[in-house]
């Protein structure tokens, strides 16, 4: 360590267009190659990116894979000692027993008892313990605590405190691996950062944490390692801009604000051609204009704000709310709603919708009079259908099975027929196997989508053949070369004030650092003001506030010492504070402690860069007229000074 850098932990900047996987696979291959005794492990936020960086990359000395997967294939193997097993039980036990005695009647904890009961004669501590030889990772959000299987979030909390009981396990890493990358290390919990931090301190293992804290979009990280991150060796920096050009890249590094990680285009970028300036359009209608540019320019990628938005825009908002409300598909299972819906690889796994796709695909080959694909399609997927009734062995089968097909294909292009009505219908024709047709409707999740329109399904697979809407919250990741996004607020989940962020950035200069920092301390003095009263803020009440008020006053005004000159304080919270100070009540002082307030501009400000940087080449922006009303002149400056070609409302008839 010198001057209080931790020289062998890297933060790597590494912005939308910089080549990070390429670096990361090149830093690999360059490494193994000289250190042919020597392993690296590879830590990546999903399953696919863990596949993109190994591509072409075949060595037994590199890991690729996510940190559940890397926890169950190294770290896990510690799992069957005695030891773990018994801090297991001093983690749970409060949890266990909660289940065994289920004092509030919850109907699954007594039909998961009556079970355990059935197979081991009785239920208890004792018991439990006796039965658990090892504790493992079943893969979904929750805990299944009889048999010490822990989710996906559990996993991750639980090995952090192992590896602090036990440190031979970090040392196991370090021994083992000698350079280690996280790849998205905004992403990580402060569990993960903490477990690999800890694992190469004063260690010659060297950590690479790559990634853009601009591109911190999906709530995993609560700001606990912030002093840590200060400390890290920040020689290493992936300035430039590959994917898009330099119009946009200069619009990326005004809106990012920061000198010191500026990107600069790739020389080979500065040729390419635009069709229009990266330009704004600040309309009455924002649908009208969505579909005039599309209609202009159809290779577009529309980036709606959220996922009920882009499936509406599909004509399959009926299908998502059904999806999203499933359990199994529950944020931190294995998989989730849109993967589901759109990912073939993964819709495999669910099986009323990977059939449904299968009928679409054999209803489109019928019309288009390919038999043998439609026949094809039947033999090969025997997991679900009855081939024997749809064999054509003489020529008077023909008619029976040509009947049977028509009915099926007639129901499924009916636009009055429903997923459930023609789960019936398939079954009631033989197609659909009487085994897979009782697993559907037997299943609690699907009774959420048994009376949608199954033309859903249809016009799903329509758009799934060419794909033109994405949702920002999910932007990371292919570029595309026409851009539209539509700047919107969301109240639900991620929770994004765009129209706020607009209102804030048109009057001050906001930097990310900075912005990060206020909204840390800010949350921070809520968390302290809930650590004093054993209650959440969002909670109190009147007779909670009225206890606690001094406490509460004592805490607020130590935060606004501190940041009465802070411009984020002046334009975010001072007037609610001033409000509070004239006339303290529970109503003022909640009105105070709102920390979605804060983060949900934060939250627009990084979506609104991150969205941008998704364009190669064209970057439309489309800003609804209404919501910035008050602020408009201020804002159109801003955006001008930006680099963009600011528009107002245009009619049908004009261009770019």
């Amino acid at each position: 360590m010198v001057d209080g850098v931790i020289n062998n932990v890297f933060l790597v900047n590494a912005p939308a267009g910089s080549g990070k996987t390429t670096w990361i696979r090149q830093q690999v291959e360059s490494y193994i190659s000289q250190n042919p005794y020597d392993n690296v492990l590879c830590i990546t936020y999903t399953n696919r990116a863990a596949e993109e960086l190994g591509k072409d990359l075949d060595s037994d000395r590199v890991y690729f894979g996510t940190i559940h997967s890397f926890i169950n294939d190294f770290i896990s193997s510690f799992f069957s000692h005695d030891s773990i097993i018994d801090l297991y039980f001093e983690i749970y036990q409060k949890q266990i027993l909660e289940r065994i005695e289920n004092v509030n009647q919850q109907s699954n904890w007594r039909d998961a008892n009556e079970r355990y009961e059935k197979k081991y004669g009785k239920l208890d501590l004792n018991t439990i313990r006796s039965n658990i030889k090892a504790i493992s990772y079943n893969q979904a959000k929750f805990n299944s605590l009889y048999i010490g299987a822990l989710g996906h979030d559990d996993l991750i909390s639980f090995t952090r405190i192992v590896a602090d009981r036990f440190p031979i396990i970090k040392k196991k890493i370090s021994d083992k691996y000698q350079v280690i990358y996280l790849d998205e290390y905004q992403d990580a919990s402060a569990d993960v950062l903490n477990i690999l931090y800890t694992s190469v301190l004063e260690k010659k293992s060297k950590l690479y944490l790559l990634g853009d804290k601009m591109q911190q979009i999906y709530g995993n990280y609560k700001g606990e390692f912030e002093k840590e991150f200060k400390t890290f060796n920040k020689s290493v920096n992936l300035a430039t801009n590959y994917r898009t050009t330099p119009k946009i890249v200069s619009i990326l590094n005004a809106i990012y604000n920061n000198p010191t990680l500026k990107q600069h285009s790739y020389e080979k970028k500065s040729d390419t051609e635009m069709d229009f300036l990266p330009n704004v359009y600040i309309v009455s209608d924002v649908e009208k204009e969505v579909v005039r540019i599309t209609e202009l320019y159809k290779d577009a990628l529309v980036l709606y704000l959220t996922n009920k938005a882009r499936f509406k825009k599909i004509g399959a908002g009926e299908l998502y709310d059904a999806y999203s409300k499933m359990e199994k598909y529950q944020y931190g299972r294995k998989y989730v709603a849109v993967d589901i819906l759109i990912k073939e690889e993964i819709r495999k796994n669910d099986l009323l919708m990977d059939f449904l796709f299968m009928m679409g695909n054999l209803s489109k080959n019928y019309k288009q009079e390919c038999y043998g694909e439609v026949f094809k399609n039947i033999r090969t997927r025997i997991k679900y259908c009855n081939p024997e009734k749809y064999i054509i062995k003489k020529h008077e089968d023909k008619k029976f099975v040509k009947k049977r097909l028509e009915t099926l294909i007639s129901f499924y292009e009916d636009s009055s027929t429903t997923i459930g009505s023609f789960i019936d219908i398939c079954n009631k024709n033989k197609f659909l196997k009487n085994e897979i047709y009782l697993e559907i409707i037997e299943d609690p999740d699907y009774c959420w989508i048994k009376n949608v329109s199954l033309c859903e399904v249809s016009l799903l697979a329509e758009y799934l053949s060419n794909p033109r809407i994405s949702t920002q919250h999910g932007v990371k990741g292919e570029s595309h070369d026409t851009v539209v996004f539509v700047a919107e607020d969301s109240n639900t989940n991620p929770i994004v004030h765009m129209s706020n962020f607009f209102e804030l950035w048109s009057s001050v200069d906001i930097n990310l650092t900075e912005f990060d920092d206020f909204y840390y301390e800010y949350k921070e003095m809520i968390q302290e003001i809930e650590n004093n009263i054993n209650t959440k803020c969002s909670a109190l009440n009147k007779n909670t506030y009225s206890r606690y008020s001094d406490k509460i006053d004592n805490i607020i005004q130590s935060f606004i010492l501190k940041n009465k000159s802070n411009p984020y304080y002046i334009n975010l919270l001072k007037e609610k504070m001033d409000e509070y100070h004239k006339k303290k009540n529970v109503t003022a002082v909640k009105n105070c402690l709102k920390e979605s307030s804060i983060f949900g501009i934060l939250s627009a400000y990084r979506l609104f860069y991150v969205g941008c940087s998704r364009a190669r080449r064209n970057l439309t922006v489309i800003i609804n007229k209404n919501d910035i009303a008050d602020f408009e002149d201020d804002l159109k400056n801003k955006l001008s000074s930006c680099g963009f070609d600011v528009k107002m409302n245009v009619s049908e008839d004009d261009n770019f």
